[in-house]
């Protein structure tokens, strides 16, 4: 079973043509797919005859190089790194010059906290559409129902009510599972298995009281004695996800391949978990104390209520409020 090293990287990428070549770079479970900007540049020949390289399937949207078993996700990750510290080639012309030039200034500005906050867009900016549409049938619901007075306690139309009640359901079903729709996008942001998130994210959707008449009972009233309070949950799931992503990294680099798709995630969800209960739980519900003394402190004076007017967006965005 062949290491997956950069130098086996970089065969992979003179045989496709080189780094200039690569649109994107992702993987599945068995293969690392690359789309390209020129498939007809790949010498599949030359693939085949690399070691560790199963296979090569050449599909109309990408290639696909198939690897030994655990070795994908490793490779995806090794190779967007070189990608990304790839120098484009030397130009010929005018339109060359322009953009690398282009790509200087680019490779400028990918500082560490610029790709931090670049991370924050890749979680959020996906949901938008969905916003967009939930939001759009929730506010024509509420203007059918003042319209029509569907509030007052009177016969209606059956359609009517369900009309609304439909239109309603997919703002509700976003909102409840945010948190999960968050975790996934922002544990695969910062470099982890989206799946992890998302199952991480699900510990501040559930309940930790058993006798609740909402939600969905967990099994679990506290962890080994300590009170589980998920206040604060968007900020909380960030948190997690952030951590998670990293903690999956190192867990990969000290795993081996042959029992990463076994181990990893095991290892971060456990990991993680633990420091979700004790420590990031506790810190979201610590913000959220702090939100509510502002306001009781803060409202009833010109001052105070400009400060909660400029914090109050960022409060109900991160669930804090």
């Amino acid at each position: 079973m062949a290491a997956m090293t950069e130098s086996l990287l970089r065969d992979i990428l003179q045989a496709v043509a080189g780094a200039d070549n690569v649109v994107h770079c992702g993987n599945c479970m068995t293969r690392l797919r690359l789309t390209l900007a020129d498939a007809a540049q790949v010498d599949s020949a030359r693939l085949k005859t690399l070691p560790g390289v199963l296979g090569v399937i050449d599909s109309d949207a990408q290639l696909q190089i198939v690897l030994d078993p655990g070795k994908a996700q490793t490779a995806a990750e090794k190779m967007q790194a070189m990608l990304n510290s790839a120098t484009p080639e030397a130009p010929g012309d005018l339109h060359s010059i322009a953009g690398a030039q282009k790509q200087q200034m680019k490779a400028k500005q990918t500082s560490a906290l610029h790709r931090f906050l670049s991370c924050f867009a890749t979680i959020f900016t996906p949901l938008i559409p969905g916003f967009i549409g939930a939001g759009l049938l929730l506010g024509f619901a509420t203007l059918i129902e003042q319209v029509f007075h569907l509030n007052q306690p009177r016969e209606h139309a059956r359609w009517l009510l369900d009309t609304v009640a439909y239109m309603k359901v997919f703002g509700k079903g976003l909102f409840t599972f945010l948190s999960i729709l968050i975790g996934y996008n922002a544990q695969k942001a910062f470099g982890g298995t989206g799946v992890n998130g998302a199952i991480i994210a699900s510990l501040f959707v559930l309940g930790y009281v058993p006798n609740a008449t909402v939600g969905y009972y967990s099994g679990m009233q506290d962890f080994f004695g300590l009170t589980i309070d998920p206040r604060g949950n968007i900020i909380g799931v960030l948190l997690a996800a952030i951590f998670g992503a990293w903690l999956e990294k190192q867990l990969r680099k000290i795993i081996p391949d042959n029992l990463d798709m076994i181990l990893t995630s095991l290892l971060t969800l456990l990991i993680t978990g633990a420091v979700t209960f004790l420590v990031i739980m506790p810190i979201g519900g610590e913000l959220f104390k702090g939100m509510s003394w502002l306001f009781i402190h803060l409202n009833n004076n010109p001052f105070g209520c400009a400060i909660l007017a400029g914090l109050f967006l960022i409060a109900v965005m991160f669930g804090i409020h």
